[in-house]
């Protein structure tokens, strides 16, 4: 039997908790928030047994789905989604990885690790619950390939696409044994479709891997909070595996976070646009020792802060001292 749940069944102000409680319970705990701060997710989820798998047909607004790491916890709830997407568009966010599935395409996603979906409004998408170690059995590398988009091209991957679809309309008339069959079917599916993306597999220091890390730093570069367990957290990756992926390019993560902090205080100073002390300077770009950053730009560009300090900015160096000289803020 199905399980149909809509949000129209409650009160607007309960509906982000009620669509977030129905989508825990048909998959897995999870932390559903409206897009663009609404207090309102219009859904349905219909949701069913086929032999192995679980079906689910979602239907809803813009939101944000994240599997975070409290919410893991030992739950015990080791699961592969695997989310086609018939409608709308989502991005899949796991283990550093991104993945744009769009009308056809699908995604792998681990119940194990935390994860993220940003989906687009009145997003339609088909969604299989599958053991991890039934398709482990098959798949031992099925960790390594959460996360990347298999398009509806030719070929196994298509198939899957129009056989969901299908039994997604059909699903209630399948006898258990035909469900039980026709579920194992799927599960061979699911490995040819993934299948194809093993060829092209990097190992987790890809260049693609330390291309998220970089604009996730920049994005948040002036934040003087940033580290590695942050980075790490915010894109569901070890802290290790972001070491690793400035390692291969010969550099640490904090080192290559100050070269671009030192570079971004350079262009204003050059471009004379800071208004400003100097410390103000150095501690809006997240430098909390002034003396500590005055050493780094001197080391990074050879020169200290001050002498690209345009003459009528004289209000960035303190007033002379009594023996005549005049020091920049940080200097000595």
């Amino acid at each position: 039997m199905a399980t149909v749940v809509r949000t129209s069944s409650v009160p607007v102000g309960s509906r982000v908790a009620f669509w977030t409680e129905s989508v825990s319970e048909a998959f897995v705990s999870l932390d559903c928030r409206a897009a663009g701060g609404h207090e309102d997710i219009q859904g349905e989820l219909f949701v069913q047994s086929l032999g192995s798998l679980d079906l689910a047909r979602v239907r809803a607004t813009a939101q944000s789905v994240h599997r975070t790491p409290g919410s893991i916890g030992s739950s015990g709830e080791d699961f592969f989604l695997v989310g086609v997407q018939t409608a709308g568009s989502c991005i899949v966010t796991q283990e550093g990885r991104s993945a744009v599935i769009e009308n056809g395409a699908f995604a792998l996603y681990d119940t194990t690790r935390p994860y993220s979906l940003q989906l687009t409004d009145h997003f339609e998408q088909l969604v299989l619950r599958m053991p991890r170690r039934a398709l482990e059995a098959h798949l031992p590398e099925a960790e390594k390939l959460t996360a990347l988009a298999v398009g509806a091209d030719p070929g196994a991957a298509q198939i899957l696409v129009k056989t969901v679809r299908m039994l997604a309309d059909d699903i209630e008339f399948f006898t258990p044994s035909a469900a039980l069959a026709v579920s194992h079917g799927l599960e061979h599916l699911i490995v040819a479709g993934l299948g194809g993306l093993t060829s092209a597999l990097s190992d987790s220091d890809s260049p693609s891997r330390i291309k998220l890390i970089q604009r996730y730093i920049m994005d948040n570069i002036r934040d003087d909070s940033l580290n590695i367990a942050a980075i790490a957290e915010q894109l569901h990756l070890s802290p290790s595996s972001v070491h690793r992926a400035f390692a291969l390019q010969g550099q640490t993560v904090m080192g290559w976070v100050w070269q671009q902090r030192l570079e971004g205080i350079r262009q204003e100073l050059l471009a004379g646009s800071h208004k400003g002390t100097l410390t103000e300077l150095s501690q809006a770009w997240g430098f909390s020792d002034s003396a500590h950053f005055s050493r780094a730009f001197r080391r990074q560009f050879g020169q200290p802060p001050s002498s690209l300090l345009r003459p009528q900015n004289n209000r960035y160096r303190l007033p002379e001292l009594r023996t005549g000289w005049s020091v920049a803020v940080g200097e000595s």
